[in-house]
């Protein structure tokens, strides 16, 4: 039998990655998929950054039944993005970003990545200031 080492650390048990990898994936988002499958990419390490992980909520779907302090996006048919924090399973604080609808150079990436920071500080700022105000 082979002795198989444990790592203890988390971070440990996932292969790092570099950010540029994504320098390729810029190409285009020509197609509602691709540019969701970007959304969630750029989400998961904005998210990352800050410590928050965010999942897919579709939209109309009120009955997912979030819990307090779940971050979530959805992505409507003009892909404009809305992020949200739940309070409980149906309130919620959000914040919404217009999006353009397809990507096609390295600046409309740097640009959409540039608005979904923007709108996670945005909304993490709604978050810290309903913390410390009630």
């Amino acid at each position: 039998m082979k002795n198989i080492k444990v790592e203890s650390e988390v971070g440990d048990l996932r292969p790092e990655y570099n950010r540029s990898d994504f320098g390729e994936f810029t190409r285009g988002a020509v197609t509602q998929v691709e540019f969701a499958e970007r959304v969630a990419l750029l989400l998961a390490c904005i998210g990352e950054d800050d410590r928050i992980k965010f999942t897919h909520h579709s939209i109309g779907n009120y009955r997912a039944n979030q819990q307090p302090g779940d971050w979530t996006y959805e992505i409507d048919n003009g892909n404009q993005v809305t992020l949200r924090y739940w309070l409980d399973s149906l309130a919620n604080i959000e914040v919404t970003i217009g999006n353009p609808p397809c990507i096609f150079t390295a600046e409309d990436h740097n640009n959409l990545q540039t608005a979904l920071a923007d709108g996670v500080r945005a909304l993490r700022s709604k978050v810290d200031d309903r913390s410390v105000g009630g």
